[in-house]
């Protein structure tokens, strides 16, 4: 009877869908891998929604500086022993219900995405302009934004930290941190 209910237990547990890996600041998702979590929106009648967020490349250095230049002119180079990385990330936003309508702004606060050093303290975000199409806009339910964000991170350091907060800039968003890759 034991193997029946083992083998039953099994194959149930493949028909549901897998969840990438817990995200942490010191297991942060590596490059191209979906990791999937949660939301809540709605300040007075909260509904929770499913989440996926992809970094889906990373560029650094020179190659960053020359897309940030052709970003805008008048972007600054990067402050001594400083050095520009770009992240392109793809967020799609769920909702669990048909009555799940509410949307999301991605991007428009600065403290919605930050980097950390390798030591997983913040650093300061560029005032820059990131190449075209930025990370920033509206995401409704059934639907995904894909772009680019720009930080800066000390040039030896090997090992920076992305960070997702829906937390920040009074946003509803309330989640969990998320936690990715800036380098391979």
């Amino acid at each position: 009877m034991l193997p029946i209910f083992l083998g039953v237990f099994i194959c149930v547990g493949a028909l549901i869908p897998a969840w990438s890996q817990e995200s942490t600041p010191t297991n942060p998702v590596a490059i191209g891998t979906p990791l999937k979590s949660m939301i809540e929106l709605g300040s007075v009648s909260a509904n929770i929604y499913d989440i996926t967020i992809t970094n889906l490349e990373v560029v650094r250095g020179q190659e960053a500086l020359a897309r940030i230049k052709a970003a805008s002119a008048s972007n600054p180079a990067p402050p001594a022993g400083m050095e520009y990385i770009l992240a392109r990330v793809k967020f799609e936003l769920r909702g669990r219900y048909a009555s799940d309508t509410m949307g999301m702004n991605i991007g428009d606060t600065p403290l919605q995405w930050v980097a950390l050093r390798s030591d997983l303290t913040e650093l300061v975000k560029p005032e820059v302009t990131a190449p075209a199409p930025a990370l920033v806009g509206r995401v409704e339910p059934g639907k995904s934004i894909e772009g680019w964000v720009a930080f800066t991170v000390e040039t030896g350091d090997a090992g920076p930290i992305m960070v997702f907060d829906p937390d920040t800039g009074g946003g509803v968003g309330r989640g969990k941190t998320e936690f990715f890759r800036l380098y391979k």
